[in-house]
């Protein structure tokens, strides 16, 4: 709904072309002011004292007044491409109302105005200093008098009246504009006065880089969000820890000790240690709300695999709600496309949704977000639009499930990232696992200063006794064992197998097969099944595997460490290829989830102990696995009985203790730390960084492929520009495995593609089994 007053006169001049809706000027302020308004009410105790309200107010209010010129104008009615850029001409503009502002929020102002689009360095290069003729002339010369007359009397007459039904007079002052002159020189100044700004922050430390953080990262949000057209910024869940209870259909007496205590801990960072199935996403939620008085800006749920990510995404939107919860992860598009064809969407209604859905989420628009820590990392390393992603990480609360999962190497990056986002926007953690070794919370404690460790009580602990732990001779794969599976599907068990490789996994199911296992009973699940395929797969095991599924049917779950983490799942017996104590845990909790079985056996391998190239690689092959065999060791000790999962810990230290793998550890992490420093102290306002953006990408080390049998129907939807639904058809594979199939020659660019470069995979493909190499080399693709 229009403001009054509102500046008819101005109606001719617009700030979007047709095809992007055809905005005027005067509109798309409006909205951008509206989505500003938003981000206000969302976080108002963010400027600490701080006229920035009042800066960004009057940025917002300016920063498209260059669009008015006429070359900018012609573009948008379909003219030739405009040359300049609009929000340096928007500079002219400052001396209006610079009169009204000290020489920090003049600063201020300027630099929010002129970097809503560009990085200091590309403007500079725009715009040098020192030529002959200063290329600011010219784009001066764009606006006419009338022009700007029509501009400083919308200025004027409607820049103080709008803050009002905005609702931000309270942080935001009044200014009597001034007249002022469009020209090169004032333009020049304002431009000098951002860049210097821009330099001297190269000297100063985070809490002086902070303000331009907020500025550029607010400004651009609220030009983002009008231009994507939405309408209203969602406000935070207002929910206290008895409203998630009562959603989570707990009552008073169902509510564990340890969910209370982390309702009353929201006030400051926590940690977790409570035993899977205990309730642990329920606590992280009552800490993060609390008593629902004081909710954060918004909250961060992050785990570390794709099927963890999409499994809670499925369980906090039935709690919360479709409107209330985003899904960001590589391939998120895919999760959400293939959750809206369920719901009998037709598929280009579906992909439109899909897509809407990942743009709410780059909008940074959803109060709760399930994603990858790696998506939080991309600010770390100043990705471009990281501004934007550290304003949204201000008062955030962030919960981290299953801190165990992560190599040192990446813990360290996290930990870092967790220090900074706390020393510097006042967020806060929440860190859960079933397990703390005191190595990890060492490190923890550091980055979260004095944080209390939650702990679960004695009596939950004895209440989930749940599994007996039988060490095994051999291995998974030897035929006693794989008699043993199938005889225990045939009496009605659902069985979990989990081994650490795909190509292993693999073998275990045609071995099931060869055995006698039908389709019907047994399923297999990896990271080599196309994203369609895999997705699939996710609902058909939630369907029929989660602890209130009315469809428990017998079953054999083959699959590699997909099903490690927050997956509801409820299994009745495990067999197991030996791996870290951690991930046995998490594999464990598959099993018996509820303890509303009596105890269950989880039945762990001796053999292979190298660790099969994923856990504790080394070169030393002495090194190599060592993780493994000192666990081995450790389990050996509890041989034959029911496992105490209040003593876990223990064991944990225990291994730790160890003094090839402590060290190892130590170094591991002491590495990317000092790196992490670095990093930090390098992140500026105004400038993204590239190469950065190489490094980030190191960190992943998955290629996507096309398998051979669907080239055809993938490069047809290409063709269609239905990317969503072609990104079903691919398989992510390691750039190791890709490098050897290159040499091997089994792989060769798809065929009429575009400008896409793809892949294709001249390996066999089954629904059953995923991609297959048909080699005996270790595998290197092991999630």
């Amino acid at each position: 709904m229009k403001p009054s007053p509102w500046p008819d006169w101005m109606d001719h001049l617009l700030a979007k072309s047709k095809q992007y809706g055809g905005e005027t000027l005067a509109g798309h302020t409006w909205d951008v002011l509206c989505r500003l308004a938003d981000l206000y009410r969302l976080r108002p105790h963010l400027a600490d004292g701080a006229r920035l309200w009042h800066c960004l107010y009057w940025s917002a209010f300016l920063h498209d007044f260059g669009k008015a010129a006429r070359g900018f104008q012609r573009r948008l009615h379909g003219g030739p491409k405009w040359a300049h850029r609009h929000e340096v001409l928007s500079l002219a503009f400052v001396d209006a109302i610079a009169h009204d502002l000290n020489e920090a929020e003049q600063r201020w102002v300027v630099a929010a105005i002129v970097s809503h689009h560009r990085d200091a360095t590309e403007i500079a290069e725009l715009y040098p200093s020192g030529l002959r003729r200063d290329p600011l002339i010219d784009l001066c010369n764009e606006l006419d008098a009338e022009t700007v007359a029509h501009l400083l009397r919308w200025l004027a007459e409607c820049a103080n009246r709008w803050r009002d039904p905005l609702g931000l007079t309270a942080d935001v002052g009044a200014i009597d504009p001034q007249p002022c002159s469009v020209g090169a020189q004032r333009v020049r100044y304002w431009l000098r006065m951002y860049h210097d700004w821009v330099d001297t922050l190269d000297g100063e430390g985070s809490d002086a880089r902070r303000p331009g953080i907020l500025l550029r990262g607010l400004i651009t949000s609220a030009d983002h969000m009008a231009s994507a057209h939405l309408r209203r910024l969602p406000p935070p869940i207002r929910l206290s820890w008895q409203d998630v209870a009562m959603r989570c259909n707990l009552s008073p007496d169902q509510v564990y000790p340890h969910q209370r205590q982390s309702a009353g801990q929201s006030a400051q960072s926590a940690l977790l240690m409570a035993p899977t199935g205990s309730g642990k996403t329920e606590a992280a939620l009552s800490w993060a709300l609390g008593d629902g008085r004081n909710p954060p800006a918004r909250i961060f749920y992050a785990l570390p695999y794709q099927a963890s990510m999409n499994a809670m995404y499925d369980r906090l939107r039935h709690t919360f709600g479709d409107d209330v919860v985003g899904l960001q992860h590589g391939r998120a598009t895919q999760a959400l496309y293939a959750r809206f064809r369920e719901g009998d969407e037709w598929s280009a209604t579906a992909a439109r949704r899909a897509q809407w859905e990942k743009n709410l989420n780059l909008l940074h628009a959803r109060p709760l977000k399930v994603l990858s820590p790696y998506q939080l990392l991309k600010a770390l390393f100043q990705l471009r639009g990281f501004e934007a992603m550290l304003t949204d990480y201000a008062h955030a609360a962030f919960i981290f499930d299953e801190i165990h999962a992560y190599e040192p190497e990446r813990l360290a990056l996290i930990t870092g990232l967790m220090r900074y986002l706390r020393e510097h926007f006042a967020a806060r953690f929440f860190v859960m696992s079933a397990t703390f070794p005191e190595l990890i919370r060492d490190h923890l404690r550091i980055a979260l200063g004095d944080t209390p460790l939650i702990r679960a009580t004695p009596d939950v602990f004895d209440r989930f006794h749940r599994h007996r732990l039988h060490l095994r001779d051999g291995e998974l794969t030897d035929p006693a064992t794989i008699t043993e599976i199938v005889e225990a599907v045939r009496n009605g068990k659902q069985v979990l197998v989990c081994a650490n490789t795909v190509a292993r996994a693999q073998m275990v199911r045609d071995l099931l097969t060869h055995a006698g296992l039908t389709d019907e009973h047994l399923i297999l699940i990896h990271s080599r099944f196309t994203y369609g395929d895999r997705s699939r797969l996710e609902q058909a095991i939630g369907a029929r595997c989660r602890s209130n599924s009315a469809n428990r049917s017998p079953l054999a779950l083959v699959a590699t460490q997909v099903v490690e983490v927050s997956l509801d799942i409820d299994l009745d017996v495990l067999y197991s290829d030996p791996a870290p104590l951690e991930a046995l845990l998490q594999r464990f909790g598959r099993v018996n989830r509820k303890a509303a079985k009596g105890i269950c056996p989880v039945y762990v391998f001796r053999q292979p102990d190298d660790g099969q190239g994923v856990y504790g690689r080394d070169r030393d092959p002495e090194r190599s696995g060592r993780i493994v065999r000192v666990t081995l060791a450790e389990l050996e000790q509890h041989d034959g009985a029911i496992i105490d999962e209040a003593a876990i810990n223990e064991w944990l230290d225990r291994i730790y203790a160890d003094p090839v793998l402590n060290q190892q550890w130590r170094d591991a992490y002491q590495r990317m730390a000092q790196q992490v420093d670095l990093i930090i102290q390098g992140i500026r306002p105004f400038q993204s960084d590239e190469q950065r953006e190489d490094e980030f990408e190191r960190m992943f080390d998955g290629v996507d492929v096309v398998p051979q049998c669907f080239e055809r129907d993938y490069v047809h939807l290409l063709v269609e520009e239905r990317f969503i639904e072609a990104n079903d058809y691919l398989v992510s594979i390691s750039k190791q495995r890709f490098a050897i199939l290159r040499n091997q020659g089994k792989l060769r660019p798809a065929e009429e593609t575009g400008q896409r470069r793809v892949w294709v995979a001249q390996t066999p493909y089954d629904v059953r089994n995923g991609l297959s190499f048909g080699d005996d080399m270790v595998d290197m693709d092991w999630i």
